[in-house]
């Protein structure tokens, strides 16, 4: 949460010229890149998607401040310009996780006694959800 996401789509023109690389979140396009258009990077605002454009291009997308809100399916979109026209996507799901809690000076909060050598400790610890 709060982090740089980077979506990376690797693929292969082959002896096809590239039309555009199209960014979709559960099916909603958020980003294109056409490279031929000026600007090439287009970005299409949905509310919990928020695209770094400065960062952004041709197959690598970074979302910035990702909150929880973002985690969802996101697919890219290949095409090639004439004469095949061909398009592949790829999809998959992205998960969004919260850092856990830093807890500092733990020992000192707790207010344990001075222990000397040879003493025994005892610390149970907790998984915070």
């Amino acid at each position: 949460v709060g982090e740089v996401a980077r979506l990376v789509c690797v693929f292969d023109e082959e002896q096809d010229v590239l039309y555009s690389v199209k960014w979709y979140k559960d099916d909603v396009e958020f980003f294109r890149f056409l490279p031929n258009d000026r600007p090439s990077n287009q970005n299409f605002e949905i509310g919990d998607v928020e695209v770094d454009m400065s960062r952004s291009s041709n197959g690598t997308v970074y979302l910035k401040n990702t909150q929880m809100s973002a985690e969802g399916n996101y697919r890219c979109e290949v095409s090639a310009d004439a004469p095949s026209f061909q398009s592949i996507s790829l999809e998959n799901f992205m998960k969004v996780q919260d850092r856990p809690p830093v807890v500092e000076n733990f020992a000192q909060r707790l207010n344990f006694p001075k222990r000397t050598m040879g003493s025994l400790l005892f610390i149970v610890t907790f998984l915070c959800p």
